[in-house]
Order: structure tokens, then sequence, then C-alpha cells
């Protein structure tokens, strides 16, 4: 799976915004958001990625890492 910097999902288009998430990569299986929020906002770190996989018809968190 490939890992992503913050730099590297800035670049890339939006598909979908969520409330405190911008969907930057989505291939059916695997998406891959870029948070807006930053540890002033109470976030653990700056840059949150998040990974979610499709499993049994849910998306589930499996990574969330600083970009």
């Amino acid at each position: 799976m490939t890992r992503y910097t913050a730099a590297e999902l800035r670049d890339l288009p939006t598909l979908s915004q969520g409330q405190a998430d911008d969907l930057k990569v989505q291939d059916g299986k695997i998406r891959v958001w870029l948070s807006r929020m930053t540890v002033e906002d109470g976030m653990p770190y700056d840059d949150q990625i998040t990974i979610e996989q499709l499993v049994n018809g849910r998306w589930i968190t499996i990574e969330e890492y600083p970009g």
C-alpha cells in the first residue's frame, strides 16, 4: 500500500470533502483522506492522513499518521 505525504496529497485533486477532511485517493477498496485540521484544532498532529479500507461493505480506518 502506498504511504503518501501531506505534500503529495495536496497536489492531488480533491474527490470529495468531509466535515474536516479532503478525500484524495479512492480506488474502490482503499480511501485516503487528508485532514484540514491542525494541532491547534485538537488533532494529535497537523495534516493527519487517514487510510480506510472497505471490509464487508463498511469503511474501516486501518491507519492514521502525520502528514
